[in-house]
């Protein structure tokens, strides 16, 4: 699997170099937080799921996404977000990806962070007033089997890279792994809510150029081509399955494809 790593470094460097799946203020800011080394601690202190007063749940993810669940309005929301430091306050930005999953310069919201490592507690401040606006905590599982909330979680601590978009017959087809190739998923919507997928350790065959998948639950594969398009996209070959044309995404689609497809579909076997 390290080998199509490699593989897909090499095709894929100019689309991870011009990524639109983050605006461009997060990179200038991620560029600050490496230079910054109390912005560098908050933002590996946020890392993870958390929990509002109000109940809503947020989970911020290594590549500066998020993806969160408002509890009052029943409403997944997801996002990206930047930290950046101005040397006496740590600010947080918030951008919220518009229905279709594309960003504009709408829908920012900015706060000002702490960690509260004593609570262990992120505190939200209004930037104009310092007053306290919210306090997260982290986020504890219920014991409810519909509570999939830390799956989820743990989802988006493994994985490292994400690509989502549509097979030829309009299904949403998603597929993130980590570094190494040794946690792979593959994630297939269609219209009608049936899904399946496919979550295991992925393999490459050098001489045939594909990539396969098995399921650790199923023991069920997954076999696909892959070919790097004019636009930077990727084309998925998966044979008399049909093909995906698929593009980055971050980490945080991955986690909501799988939260809706559990929470609201059905798996086909």
């Amino acid at each position: 699997m390290k080998n199509w790593k490699k593989l897909m470094a090499g095709f894929c460097v100019a689309a991870m170099l011009g990524s639109v799946v983050a605006p461009v203020w997060a990179a200038d800011d991620a560029a600050e937080e490496e230079a910054d080394g109390d912005v560098a601690d908050v933002s590996e202190a946020m890392l993870g799921l958390w929990k509002d007063s109000a109940g809503d749940i947020y989970g911020f993810y290594k590549d500066n996404s998020f993806f969160g669940q408002w509890k009052d309005e029943e409403q997944d929301v997801l996002g990206v977000y930047a930290l950046s430091s101005d040397g006496e306050y740590t600010a947080l930005v918030m951008q919220f990806a518009n229905d279709d999953g594309t960003y504009d310069d709408e829908n920012m919201v900015t706060y000002l962070v702490q960690a509260n490592e004593e609570e262990n507690l992120l505190e939200l401040y209004d930037p104009d007033s310092l007053d306290l606006t919210a306090t997260l905590e982290p986020y504890e599982a219920d014991g409810d089997e519909s509570d999939y909330n830390q799956t989820y979680q743990d989802m988006g601590d493994i994985l490292t890279e994400c690509y989502s978009g549509e097979t030829e017959a309009g299904e949403t087809f998603i597929y993130a792994d980590n570094e190494d190739g040794t946690f792979c998923s593959v994630l297939v919507i269609d219209q009608d809510d049936n899904y399946v997928s496919f979550v295991g350790e992925g393999t490459f065959d050098e001489e045939n150029g594909t990539v396969t998948i098995t399921d650790e639950v199923s023991e069920m594969a997954l076999t696909f081509g892959v070919a790097v398009n004019d636009d930077d996209t990727l084309t998925l070959d998966m044979g008399d399955l049909g093909s995906a044309t698929v593009e980055e995404a971050t980490l945080a689609v991955a986690v909501q494809g799988l939260k809706y497809a559990v929470e609201n579909g059905t798996e086909m076997n």
